[in-house]
């Protein structure tokens, strides 16, 4: 939850700061591409000086699994940051929205995975949708409605993000190594970019100045940190609950947001983001449900 709300945080602020740049979000997602991928390497020398190598993965089909998630999580985080630039001043509700991945994940896990979800958790869903319709329904144009639409795509990738590192996790995958893969996917993304734009001309991708391209870096790592965080959590128990603690971060973002940079949400957005958040903290304390015990055969 930290480490992502810390990474959103940063995309917001980057949005904000890089009003003059037309192409600032496609920009700060492949430099936080990069970031991911420089802890990738980091990763990858650790197992490999440590005698593990990619051991932790049971087999190469296993493989897939991380990389898809890679993928996914590289073309959520562009969204996101289309999303936050489509309305940099509601970077809380935006978060808010993307953060309800929880859902999507405990769907796939109970329609694929056969995790059963409880009726306090079934509760915690219908709260998300509710607020995601109240900040859908906050009125501020055209630029705002879309912002929206971007968050709910971007929900959707993270959701089948997490799904992917639960069956990572179910199917064996040991937690760090499958980070790893997921990091080196994503900076093999950010180096795709860079080499298409040197291809037609346009050269590093460089922010408005210097700083904002470092933060962008900074949000990479703090992103790769999470991955590794909530993979560990996905694989230690149920999917949805797990994603709907990290969901959380949008509280950490709105906070500062107001606390660095003063920015006060209109009140529809407000109420739409407690909505969620109050969704995604049913999801996350709901009860399981109780695991019925198999009958013995020939007995009563």
């Amino acid at each position: 939850m930290t480490c992502f709300g810390a990474t959103n945080f940063l995309l917001g602020y980057i949005a904000e700061k890089s009003a003059g740049d037309p192409a600032a979000s496609v920009k700060a997602a492949m430099v936080l591409w990069l970031g991911c991928g420089l802890l990738g390497i980091a990763g990858a020398a650790h197992l490999i000086f440590r005698g593990r190598g990619f051991s932790g993965l049971p087999g190469q089909r296993s493989l897939l699994l991380p990389v898809a998630a890679g993928v996914s999580l590289a073309l959520a985080m562009l969204l996101l940051k289309a999303s936050l630039a489509a309305d940099p001043l509601a970077k809380g509700p935006i978060v808010a929205v993307a953060s309800a991945n929880s859902l999507v994940v405990a769907l796939l896990a109970w329609a694929i995975i056969r995790e059963k979800l409880a009726p306090g958790q079934w509760a915690g869903i219908l709260a998300v949708v509710a607020g995601i319709v109240l900040i859908s329904l906050d009125p501020g144009g055209r630029a705002r409605f879309g912002a929206v639409g971007l968050a709910i795509a971007t929900m959707l990738l993270f959701g089948l993000t997490n799904f992917l590192l639960k069956l990572a996790g179910v199917r064996g995958g040991d937690s760090l190594t499958v980070a790893v893969v997921l990091w080196l996917a994503v900076g093999t993304c950010g180096v795709l970019a860079v080499a298409w734009r040197g291809s037609i001309g346009a050269g590093f991708p460089v922010l408005r100045s210097p700083a904002l391209t470092w933060l962008a870096l900074l949000a990479g790592i703090f992103l790769a940190l999470g991955m590794l965080a909530i993979k560990r959590a996905v694989t230690l128990g149920p999917a949805g609950p797990a994603a709907a603690v990290s969901g959380s971060n949008a509280v950490l973002v709105s906070l500062l947001d107001i606390g660095l940079l003063g920015h006060w949400l209109p009140v529809l957005k407000l109420a739409g983001m407690l909505t969620a958040i109050a969704g995604i903290a049913a999801l996350a304390l709901a009860r399981p449900p109780a695991r019925v015990p198999a009958r013995r055969k020939g007995g009563s």
